[in-house]
């Protein structure tokens, strides 16, 4: 079993010389990159942008970057310092990745250097990671763990493509996502958090509530409460009211994050490591029953 990485931080100078160049600078000299263009295709599609075409959409994002560029050149300078020098350090990340994914698992892929959206995304079984957020100026080992959670999300979606949002009708469609992100980010989160220990790298706010037993257990009931409501007024169209809650599970309070990893743990050590990684392959259902087995 493998994941074999090249990391690729060829969009990042091509870009800072755009931002660094006068507003008649020619966008088609950045938007052909792959890393590009793979931003954008998971802005559309996860709806994360009203524009029509790449180019539109990097202009957008490089007319925001451009007004912070002196500062923003010195971070990314940073970043690209700790990622040149810590090679062995993100070798040695890959391969303790390898202990959370399905037995056969065989994939190869890139891991993008991108700038201006999100911190990090997975798309078309690629990894992109975003040099320039503040986490990591913060806590540069930042840029190693979460580059292993966007790698370990192209593992997951390897197996379980991203959840398409378009197919959200009703508010069992709704509980399917939330199932399909718990599963997704929680073993994320958690296939992460030996390595940490061992560095004790807990900047990142879904370590310092997981360590901390009576905010793990709080967020942790408060999700399954939601996930109950919704569960058993399943069948009723979808709200406006449907969508506060799901930023607040998401974004908020980090609720499937925290809660998605405190299963994966519980599995762990209960079932043990190959059932935890065989949920990837046989997906959420499998995850909340392996999770409901062991508790």
């Amino acid at each position: 079993m493998s994941l074999s990485v090249k990391i690729d931080t060829s969009f990042i100078i091509p870009l800072l010389k755009f931002l660094g160049e006068s507003d008649e600078a020619d966008i088609y000299a950045i938007t052909d990159h792959p890393a590009a263009r793979r931003t954008y295709a998971h802005a559309v599609f996860t709806r994360n942008t009203k524009r029509g075409t790449v180019q539109d959409f990097w202009r957008d994002i490089t007319q925001s970057l451009k007004k912070d560029y002196k500062p923003l050149v010195s971070r990314v300078k940073s970043a690209l310092t700790y990622l040149y020098n810590e090679t062995d350090a993100f070798d040695q990340m890959i391969k303790d990745l390898w202990a959370y994914i399905p037995e056969g698992t065989k994939l190869r892929c890139n891991l993008y250097a991108m700038l201006g959206y999100d911190i990090g995304i997975v798309y078309e079984g690629n990894a992109l990671i975003n040099l320039d957020f503040p986490l990591f100026e913060k806590d540069p080992r930042e840029l190693l763990f979460m580059s292993m959670h966007e790698l370990h999300h192209v593992v997951y979606t390897a197996f379980n493509p991203l959840y398409d949002i378009s197919k959200l009708i009703t508010v069992e469609n709704l509980v399917d996502m939330i199932k399909y992100y718990t599963h997704l980010e929680g073993m994320a989160v958690y296939a992460a958090y030996d390595s940490r220990k061992k560095m004790d790298a807990f900047t990142h706010e879904d370590y310092q509530t997981l360590n901390n037993k009576g905010q793990r257990h709080s967020r942790v009931n408060e999700y399954f409460r939601i996930l109950t409501d919704f569960e058993f007024d399943k069948m009723r169209s979808i709200h406006d009211t449907d969508w506060q809650t799901i930023s607040f599970m998401s974004d908020k309070k980090r609720l499937w994050y925290v809660t998605g990893a405190h299963m994966a743990e519980t599995i762990d050590k209960e079932l043990g490591r190959n059932a935890l990684n065989e949920t990837i392959r046989l997906g959420p259902d499998e995850f909340f029953k392996s999770y409901h087995d062991a508790i």
